[in-house]
């Protein structure tokens, strides 16, 4: 294995964590914004080119944190042979998003395990790290998730992941810490890197067969006894074949009662496999950089409500100082026709469980995951995304959302996500949000002593303080990013959207 070094500036801040919070090195809290931008192709080089045109624009639309999603298989096509011109391709990301003040978060992604030449819609590990003990893949028949459940092939290969089975006398485990361990070793020191994806959404393998039928098991019980359930509303949307009447009839609460059936499942698999595998991770990482967050992901069936039961990252026995949680979900209709019915309170029920794991794991956390709208240009489930952004404020989350089709900056999804919001905030967080009309921002915080807080302005706007107040960049779009200096004491500002 070849480890590279690579020689990189220092304009931005690194940041660090302190209890539920992100913090910079002027000991300020920070909130991030972003878009996941993934590369789900196979190639040699990052599928968008993401020049200073593309930064340019990012960050005036208020976004602060990219997670960039790579594949396995694009960056070792063969055992410990990593492509030269892919990694070239994400050197030079690094270096336009420390120019612009984006950070980069880096998530080695995975649906399927891998995409298995194309068939089955997934993506992931390279053929080589694909052990099916024979089982042929074949494509989905309704949404590509179902093969988590169905697709023997899948299993096969994660089973063989997680017991470290060798391929060419190393265990696949084991290549994939030297995976990441030279990715630390190229882009720990930069000042762009945000931290380590360790491994999108994983999933139990062959355990997955019990999960399911528990959980259809609970479904049929829950729906037939549940006094949450209203089960006249769903007889009489089948008569008058109402799909969002029907889904509306199965609230958050219930799929969480549903849920909880299999949450023993889950905590023997975080237990047993996915908890060492993170230390071990994290083990490979901080041999060689102390830089860069480790992020925490939940498995896939915690999307919907499955409780997290994984404890911290630890290394050496001690738990690691840099790590945070990164909670998904979905509403249980996406990736169908019918996710335009998305029901906001049944998301928010899943994230209130994820809000549980953030204070039991007690580190930050950023959304990410959400969204999943299949076309960035259509305006009409905005009501449902903004009622998730309300969300995350009042849990003081920043998000990334799911995910960039490669011209959103200039699309009419940009209406909603780039808004006014904390991007660092010299004390401590009361509250943040906006009114019901969007129109008014507000940010109460108290501080122990003077600093400067920032907050990116999406629209012309009249801005009230009670200290003192500067423009730290405008752009081209009209937004603008200031900053607010004020003393110890409690403060308020008030942001007034003109248009």
């Amino acid at each position: 294995m070849c480890l590279i070094r690579i020689e990189w500036g220092g304009s931005v801040d690194r940041i660090s964590t302190c209890g539920l919070y992100f913090t910079d090195e002027a000991g300020r809290i920070r909130i991030f914004n972003g878009m996941n931008i993934d590369d789900k192709m196979i190639g040699d080089k990052f599928r968008y080119n993401l020049d200073e045109e593309f930064f340019s624009k990012y960050r005036a639309n208020g976004f602060n944190l990219i997670r960039l999603a790579v594949q396995w298989a694009n960056i070792e096509p063969e055992p410990g042979k990593y492509s030269v011109s892919y990694l070239a391709s994400i050197d030079n990301i690094f270096r336009i998003a420390e120019k612009y003040g984006v950070y980069i978060l880096l998530d080695m992604h995975q649906d399927l395990y891998s995409g298995f030449g194309g068939v089955g819609g997934g993506d992931g590990a390279p053929a080589w790290a694909c052990l099916t003990d024979g089982v042929e893949p074949k494509p989905y028949k309704f949404v590509w998730a179902e093969l988590y459940v169905f697709g023997k092939w899948v299993h096969n290969c994660f089973d063989h992941f997680w017991n470290n089975d060798e391929v060419q006398g190393r265990g696949l485990q084991d290549r994939y810490a030297d995976l990441w361990q030279m990715m630390a070793e190229r882009y720990g020191d930069s000042p762009a890197l945000f931290g380590y994806d360790l491994l999108n959404e994983p999933a139990p393998g062959s355990g997955a067969k019990k999960m399911i039928a528990r959980l259809a098991a609970s479904g049929t019980r829950r729906v037939l006894l549940s006094k949450k359930i209203k089960r006249l509303d769903i007889i009489g949307s089948l008569i008058k074949k109402d799909p969002k009447k029907l889904l509306d009839s199965i609230p958050g609460t219930v799929i969480r009662d549903i849920m909880e059936k299999i949450d023993p499942y889950e905590e023997a698999f975080d237990y047993k496999y996915y908890s060492p595998f993170l230390n071990k991770m994290a083990a490979a990482i901080r041999s060689v950089t102390p830089n860069g967050i480790l992020m925490i992901e939940q498995p896939f069936l915690c999307n919907g409500g499955v409780k997290l039961s994984v404890p911290p990252i630890t290394v050496n026995g001690e738990r690691e100082p840099l790590q945070c949680f990164g909670p998904h979900a979905y509403d249980m209709t996406v990736d169908t026709p019918l996710y335009k019915y998305a029901n906001a309170n049944r998301v928010k029920a899943f994230f209130g469980e994820m809000r549980k794991s953030q204070l039991r794991l007690n580190m930050p956390a950023v959304v990410g995951e959400w969204g999943g709208c299949s076309d960035n240009k259509d305006t009409s489930w905005f009501g449902h995304a903004n009622e998730l952004l309300d969300y995350f404020d009042g849990n003081h989350w920043g998000q990334l959302y799911w995910d960039y089709h490669g011209d959103d900056m200039d699309a009419p999804l940009m209406q909603m996500l780039s808004r006014t919001c904390p991007v660092a905030v010299a004390g401590r967080i009361k509250r943040y949000g906006r009114s019901e009309d969007r129109k008014t921002y507000y940010l109460d915080y108290e501080s122990v002593s003077q600093g400067e807080s920032e907050i990116y302005i999406h629209a012309p706007a009249k801005v009230e303080c009670d200290g003192a107040m500067r423009i730290i960049e405008e752009y081209p779009n009209g937004a603008r990013l200031i900053g607010v200096s004020c003393g110890a004491g409690a403060h308020s500002v008030s942001v007034f959207i003109e248009n």
